[in-house]
Parts: structure tokens; C-alpha cells; sequence
């Protein structure tokens, strides 16, 4: 039996981070996770093809990155939600586990669409925009 190869995760941490619009100093962070504000499809393509964040990674029972990338492709209104944690710990990575929608942005047609991709989540907001969260 062949074991799954280990994702190589891109170690350049500044490059990480201007992604994600943070401005952290890690140093007075150890072992600390760092939520980011919402981000567009864009910034998530680039964390996928610059390895900061593994396509096939999933949050519990969430979609995988490369399944919500797809679903952002067709939706650029919608935003990931999600962490960063500490270049310090052997668990290095960037996680989604959210998304969200604007309320000016929400058609017919989104609203359905995101109630079926995020059918598995453990929070669903359908007020005042939409978002949804799996924890």
C-alpha cells in the first residue's frame, strides 16, 4: 500500500501573508493561528499556485480548497474566510473555512447555488448577506 504524498507547503511566509492582506510579526505570535479578512478568488489562486495553501486540504466536513476555488471561479462575488497559522509550528498552512456573499451580490441563482455547495456546514447565515462556516 503506496501512503499519500505530504504536501510541500511554500515556506516564504511574507509572500504568504501579503497574500492575505496580514501584517504580522510572527515572533510575538508562537504557536498562534491569525484569522484573515475575506478574501477574493484571485488571492485564493494565488495561495494554490504558489503552494501556500494544499488543494486537496478540506476543514472537517468542508468542500476541498480546489472544490471551493471552482465554486468562487463561477461566483466571484463570493469570499473565502479562513486562518493562518505560525510558520513556528510543525503544522504551518492556511486553512478555509468559511465563506461569504455581500448582500448587494446575492441573486436567485447565487443563493441556490451556495445553499447546495455549503449543504455541509455547520453555520449557515442567510441574513444580511450569506455566509456559511464549517467548524
Amino acid at each position: 500500500m503506496e501512503l499519500p504524498k505530504m504536501f510541500d507547503f511554500n515556506q516564504d511566509v511574507r509572500a504568504r501573508d501579503k497574500i492575505l492582506g496580514l501584517s504580522i510579526d510572527w515572533e510575538d505570535r508562537i504557536n498562534r493561528i491569525i484569522r484573515f479578512d475575506p478574501i477574493q478568488v484571485s488571492a485564493l489562486e494565488d495561495l494554490i499556485n504558489n503552494q501556500f495553501i494544499n488543494p486537496d486540504e478540506k476543514q472537517n466536513n468542508s468542500p476541498t480548497v480546489q472544490k471551493i476555488f471552482t465554486f468562487m471561479k463561477k461566483f466571484p462575488v463570493v469570499f473565502a474566510t479562513g486562518y493562518a497559522v505560525t510558520p513556528k509550528r510543525k503544522d504551518y498552512r492556511v486553512s478555509i473555512e468559511g465563506l461569504a456573499i455581500n448582500p448587494e451580490d446575492v441573486t436567485e441563482e447565487l443563493e441556490n447555488a451556495f445553499k447546495e455547495f455549503s449543504r455541509s456546514a455547520d453555520e449557515l447565515i442567510t441574513e444580511s448577506g450569506m455566509a456559511c462556516r464549517w467548524s
